[in-house]
């Protein structure tokens, strides 16, 4: 960010940028889909549930952030093909496009409008928790730190805005060593305010004084949102958003334009 730009706050989304999640969620959304196509659907889970094609179509979309709902909406496109094999019934890139061309309101309200309730939120949902673990086990022991320092030694206040619940958050302080992070400068999932609302950025913006952030993200949402909150700026952190104004490979790299040298 070479001008004039000073950042008086530096706001993160978490996975993928504040922690490397490539083995952990989108393990999650595969392993659910397989489990619930043999449970819900009765068919034959012969293939992965999940891949980098579907992941890029939902990640650009911006209003699937939730992996959980992934999961569960994915298995509901799925379950509307008729078909018994998931090699068969899962969408390809073109066909997911489509079925997502008319989505409005919410995910939960977009899926049951369009397929109906044949498949259980609620229990994929809890499928998907039980496979990412709690303290000490599941999925989530497989993230690694992408920023090394800890969040008081940055340049500028700091503050989460992340589609994480609280439970979620608690293990991504401990993987970074963040367990000392102020809760009032963390607006998480279940605070009711999530992505791509501006709203997040807004109240971090309030409780820490400040007007101009970075907020560094990595997907269409993430993007919605700063736009939306129409000040400071966007980083993008990785190769998903090639049309933002700003984009790092890496956070550390991301930081170290943003902020004074130690």
């Amino acid at each position: 960010m070479k001008d004039d730009f000073k950042a008086d706050a530096l706001i993160f989304d978490v996975d993928g940028v504040l922690l490397d999640v490539s083995r952990s969620f989108p393990e999650v959304i595969s392993r659910s889909v397989m489990t619930g196509w043999e449970r819900y659907c009765g068919g034959t889970a012969d293939r992965r549930g999940y891949d980098a094609d579907i992941e890029r179509i939902l990640k650009r979309h911006g209003a699937f952030n939730d992996d959980y709902d992934i999961a569960w909406a994915l298995l509901s496109i799925a379950a509307s093909s008729g078909e018994k094999l998931l090699s068969r019934a899962l969408p390809s890139g073109k066909r997911l496009l489509s079925e997502i061309s008319d989505y409005k309101d919410s995910v939960p309200a977009w899926v049951a409008s369009k397929y109906g309730s044949r498949i259980p939120r609620k229990e994929m949902r809890e499928l998907c928790v039980s496979l990412y673990g709690t303290k000490g086990n599941g999925l989530h022991l497989l993230e690694t730190p992408m920023l090394k320092k800890h969040w008081s030694r940055l340049g500028a206040p700091a503050g989460i805005y992340s589609g994480r619940d609280t439970m979620e958050w608690e293990l991504a302080k401990e993987s970074l060593g963040w367990e000392d992070f102020p809760d009032e400068f963390a607006v998480l999932a279940d605070s009711g305010v999530t992505k791509p609302s501006p709203e997040g950025l807004e109240i971090l913006c309030r409780r820490l004084g400040t007007s101009s952030p970075v907020f560094f993200g990595d997907t269409a949402s993430d993007m919605q949102a700063a736009m939306a909150f129409g000040r400071g700026r966007f980083a993008a952190i990785g190769s998903l958003l090639q049309e933002a104004e700003y984009i790092y490979a890496t956070t550390e790299e991301a930081v170290a334009d943003v902020t004074p040298a130690d």
